[in-house]
């Protein structure tokens, strides 16, 4: 019978400012439009002040509607934790409780948080770094004088250390403030497997790894499209001048 029914909400998950929510547990209601529009009065009898019904919105029924089911389900529960805290169960109810507890964690596993990474604490030598690794463990490396250095960059295998260098960027100051783009900087991976890195490259965003005659050959092209930017703008500006 429910699966014929036009299903609504949940509008927003609710809960209760006493207690820090774990998981989320939805229930579908099986209702009358008597048993919805006693719900709405009785919810609406509390936030109507200056109101008048009509100016309920859509969502803003729904939202009343489930929010009265949440509190009363709510209410009952704290009434009953309360009764609980304030008794002494016998020994056997006592591990009745306890294994149910058990049966809530299985049923309603928590999210568990990831643990975070492991962060680097480097030690800088004369033209060296001593980091760690996942895979090769405690390693000593050259140290450019151009990168920004490894502090607090997450451990990971030895292929991915990375050497960074100062980014440049071109900024543009616009209506909602200045905008950057196509950020760039000097770039080294010297461990690299899967794309050797012999040399330090450039990194451009949105581009692979660009060697020195590659970085010119994009400076180039930027500066034709300059000029085709500023083709554009005149254009644009007849359009908005003359139409066409």
């Amino acid at each position: 019978m429910s699966g014929d029914l036009p299903v609504y909400g949940p509008t927003e998950a609710l809960g209760d400012e006493e207690h820090t929510p774990e998981v989320i547990v939805r229930v579908d209601f099986l209702l009358s439009r008597e048993q919805i529009t006693t719900a709405l009065g009785i919810a609406w009898a509390e936030i109507a002040g200056d109101r008048a019904p009509e100016s309920l919105t859509i969502l803003e029924t729904r939202h009343e509607v489930e929010a009265y089911l949440s509190v009363q389900a709510f209410h009952a529960l704290d009434v009953q934790m309360e009764r609980d805290r304030q008794r002494v169960f016998p020994p056997e109810q006592q591990r009745a409780m306890q294994v149910l507890a058990e049966a809530v964690e299985r049923a309603y596993p928590a999210r568990r948080v990831p643990d975070a990474p492991a962060r680097q604490a480097p030690r800088y030598g004369e033209g060296t770094v001593t980091i760690e690794t996942d895979d090769h463990g405690t390693i000593t490396i050259d140290e450019p004088d151009w990168c920004l250095g490894h502090d607090d960059e997450p451990i990971g295998y030895r292929a991915d250390v990375t050497h960074h260098g100062r980014p440049t960027v071109a900024e543009l100051e616009t209506d909602r403030g200045t905008v950057e783009f196509l950020p760039a900087r000097i770039s080294w991976a010297p461990f690299s497997e899967l794309q050797p890195e012999p040399y330090p490259v450039a990194d451009v965003e949105e581009f692979p790894p660009m060697s020195p005659a590659q970085l010119r050959e994009l400076a180039a092209e930027l500066g034709m499209h300059v000029g085709r930017l500023y083709r554009l703008s005149n254009h644009l500006d007849r359009l908005r001048r003359y139409g066409s």
